[in-house]
């Protein structure tokens, strides 16, 4: 392993040791900015604009939800990095913190090393479908199939070097088939050319994928979880059809700019738990089968240094590179 990674590994532990006392007058003392790396509506996006309003009524400041999309969220993530006011923080996709460092050749900073973890936020996992025009009706008829053509199959990713393309490179490895990805700026621009088969094999999110599967345009083979989803109760796990080590998730959490005085952190991720679990929050979330898991920063730290490690050796035994 390389020694940079070796080093990001460590994940910014300086940020979760002691920091200097709060600065005078007391904090928060201006208002808030949540950033997020993407464009508005999308899931980081809705993620960011749902907990906003429970931080601003707790720390009685406005909180401003701000995009800064461009290059896999990595301008938005540079944004906080670089910000010094006390009171910016990044609300974060998994893959921007702990898959772009290893797909990006060039970035100008480093995330493990500059961030400091606050508090998860949500998580979603992925649903493996296939068009309804495959003949193949489960995950092993599937494999079968793909072992016995003349000619590879191809599979969609929602971007070179994003997360799908990542987490579907991995189950390819780990049956032990060929299949060459295409990628999409998104999973609308994906949907059309698999619903006709012309790209067969899309692994997303449940939420995305759910309605083409019960409206029988795609048949959904397994998603990535210990547990089956309520929305997809008849869709087999990871588990069960024996390939555990595909049990990835893409989890959502809130990040600071490595200074930022351990105070902040720990009030920040304490006013994170009761607004992820309020009610309307949890049941807005559960309607897109995303579930609300409020975490502490130490948690946040381990879940961030397990998966820099685990989407890392991915990246490097496919050679994935982003676009």
């Amino acid at each position: 392993m390389r020694e940079s990674v070796k080093r990001r590994s460590l994940l910014g532990a300086g940020a979760l040791l002691a920091t200097p006392a709060l600065a005078q007058p007391a904090w928060p003392n201006r208002p808030l900015r949540f950033i997020v790396g993407f464009a508005a509506g999308g899931p980081t996006d809705t993620l960011a604009r749902l907990a906003a309003p429970g931080f601003q009524e707790a720390l009685g400041q406005p909180v401003v939800v701000e995009n800064r999309p461009g290059a896999a969220a990595n301008l938005g993530t540079e944004a906080v990095i670089r910000s010094t006011d006390g009171h910016t923080f990044l609300i974060a996709n998994s893959g921007q913190v702990v898959i772009n460092p290893h797909t990006y050749a060039n970035l100008p900073f480093d995330p493990m090393r500059e961030l400091a973890p606050v508090a998860k936020m949500m998580t979603n996992y992925f649903l493996m479908t296939i068009a309804a025009q495959v003949p193949a009706q489960n995950h092993t008829e599937l494999v079968a199939l793909m072992r016995r053509a003349s000619t590879s199959f191809t599979y969609a990713s929602t971007g070179a070097g994003g997360i799908t393309h990542v987490v579907t490179e991995a189950w390819r490895r780990a049956v032990g088939v060929e299949a060459e990805p295409v990628h999409f700026r998104g999973t609308a621009a994906a949907i059309p050319d698999v619903l006709a088969n012309r790209v067969p094999i899309f692994m997303d999110g449940i939420q995305l994928l759910g309605q083409h599967v019960d409206a029988g345009r795609l048949r959904a083979l397994f998603v990535t979880k210990g547990e089956r989803q309520a929305l997809q109760p008849n869709v087999p796990t990871t588990r069960e059809i024996g390939i555990p080590e595909v049990n990835f998730e893409s989890w959502f959490a809130m990040y600071a700019p490595r200074n930022t005085p351990r105070e902040v952190i720990l009030r920040m991720a304490e006013i994170n738990r009761p607004v992820m679990l309020a009610a309307p929050v949890r049941e807005r979330l559960a309607q897109g089968a995303v579930e609300a898991v409020p975490s502490t920063p130490e948690e946040l730290a381990t879940l961030t240094a397990r998966d820099f490690e685990r989407f890392g050796a991915v990246v490097r035994a496919g050679n994935i590179r982003a676009e």
